[in-house]
């Protein structure tokens, strides 16, 4: 996954983001601690300076001479270093042989760089003068290199420190957003897998988990109840339709015996033969019915096989050219096998007997109906596409659902379950069915090889029904 997709995500983001505080909080906790120790470090210096400045201040004029040069003399490690100078900046005596010019003499601390002692070299003090009542000019100053040192040392510490605490920041607030995406993409891919009909999944959950485990859970006891609920409404229709089926039978033997022992005169014959017709219609009806639920409850993948497409276009376009030419359609195969697929032949046979019956029966005099493979080797794509009408868009959804019958199918032929059975075809495949538009027209691919979704802006079939 590349960075950019990884830095989109939004619960990466938030981890991120809390890092990133996290890291300006440790930042400004060191530079606070960066400004206090450096600060009570030179407070000490200018301190002792002052101190040392009052002090000498505060000797007779005649012994501070005296003083200066006892104090050199038998202390030379002593730190802080004075210069007593005449009222015209020339030195008397002192380690601190030249007078800045233009220091100011108010007896405050002065950060200064410059020579301080003939042949020395140039050093950086915080010094502090002030003139005498004699007019001499005291000067106390000391060198404040060990304490710079100590304050770049203090720097660099602090700045390799903050820099591994925003690194482990970062790299912790990453790693909880990962964890946390990773966390949602399982909740995605389930709920994509309930809204695509399969009831039976649940939510990752743990027992004594966080809040959004607790909500897992509660969802789980939905979709138990609610898988309930429609097993049972599914088991009800089974069920109808397997008690309808004998007794109309039943009927319809009875009604073929009464029109064929001669006694009924042509009016009587007549209505018999509709009543056949309309019980023949119903038992096509319960029939469609059963062999849905049949593939929707899975009972026929131990009939999965390895065929080839492209031959069962050709044999289903062969079939369907009498049917074609009597109602004006023309029936054309785009398809170039062999195209290999793995799945349940006869299956795949009725949905695309189904798809190109709907193509011809409402195409239309005039018109054209294409079987087609596309995509590739690997990945094919069957298309029935035909320039007919068409499907209106907001009919579109609805076409899969159970004895849907738009308005240009409710006088055609048909009980409304040939899309539902082909989608029920595609479910138990893993197929995506798109109904898309030919412009003009209809057209319908279904993916030949297990996948999650479909093109962008297609329609996709119903797996709630």
């Amino acid at each position: 996954m590349r960075l950019p997709d990884l830095v989109r995500r939004t619960a990466l983001r938030w981890g991120l983001g809390l890092a990133a505080l996290l890291a300006l909080a440790m930042a400004s906790a060191f530079a606070i601690a960066y400004e206090l120790g450096t600060s009570a470090l030179f407070r000490a210096v200018d301190r002792s300076v002052l101190e040392q400045l009052e002090l000498l201040a505060a000797r007779p004029p005649d012994m501070l001479e005296f003083m200066i040069t006892s104090r050199m003399n038998h202390q030379p490690a002593v730190i802080t270093r004075v210069g007593l100078f005449r009222p015209d900046g020339s030195l008397i005596v002192g380690d601190l042989e030249f007078l800045p010019p233009g220091l100011p003499l108010n007896g405050k601390i002065h950060a200064i760089t410059g020579r301080m002692q003939r042949g020395g070299d140039s050093e950086d003090l915080h010094v502090a003068a002030r003139r005498l009542p004699d007019g001499r000019i005291l000067l106390v100053g000391r060198n404040v290199a060990g304490a710079l040192g100590v304050q770049r040392t203090l720097l660099w510490t602090l700045a390799i420190g903050l820099v591994v605490a925003v690194l482990v920041g970062l790299g912790v607030g990453a790693g909880f957003g990962l964890r946390a995406e990773q966390r949602l993409r399982r909740l995605g891919r389930v709920a994509e897998d309930i809204a695509s009909g399969r009831l039976h999944a649940r939510l990752p959950a743990r027992a004594n988990g966080d809040a959004l485990d607790q909500l897992s859970l509660i969802f789980n006891r939905i979709l138990e109840r609610l898988e309930s609920i429609i097993a049972t409404l599914r088991h009800v229709g089974e069920d109808i339709a397997h008690d309808m089926r004998t007794p109309l039978t039943g009927v319809r033997v009875r009604l073929e015996r009464a029109r064929q022992d001669g006694r009924l005169n042509a009016a009587g014959q007549d209505v018999v033969d509709r009543a056949i017709e309309g019980i023949e219609q119903t038992l096509a009806i319960v029939a469609s019915l059963l062999r849905i639920a049949e593939i929707e409850h899975g009972r026929r993948q131990s009939g999965f096989t390895t065929f080839d497409l492209a031959q069962v276009l050709a044999q289903t376009s062969d079939a369907f050219a009498p049917l074609a030419e009597d109602s004006g359609v023309t029936l054309a195969v785009d398809a170039i096998g062999p195209v290999a697929i793995h799945g349940d032949r006869t299956l795949i046979v009725e949905a695309v007997v189904n798809l190109v019956d709907n193509a011809v029966k409402f195409a239309g005099s005039g018109h054209h109906v294409v079987l087609g493979l596309g995509g590739s080797a690997l990945c094919p794509v069957l298309c029935v596409s035909d320039d007919g009408p068409g499907i209106p868009v907001v009919e579109r959804e609805r076409v899969f659902h159970r004895f849907y019958r738009g308005d240009a199918g409710r006088t055609a032929r048909g009980s409304g379950l040939g899309l539902s059975l082909v989608a029920a075809v595609a479910r138990l495949h893993g197929f995506a069915l798109r109904l898309l538009d030919n412009a003009p027209g209809c057209r319908v691919e279904l993916d030949c090889w297990p996948t999650d979704g479909g093109a962008m802006g297609a329609t996709r079939t119903p797996m709630s029904q």
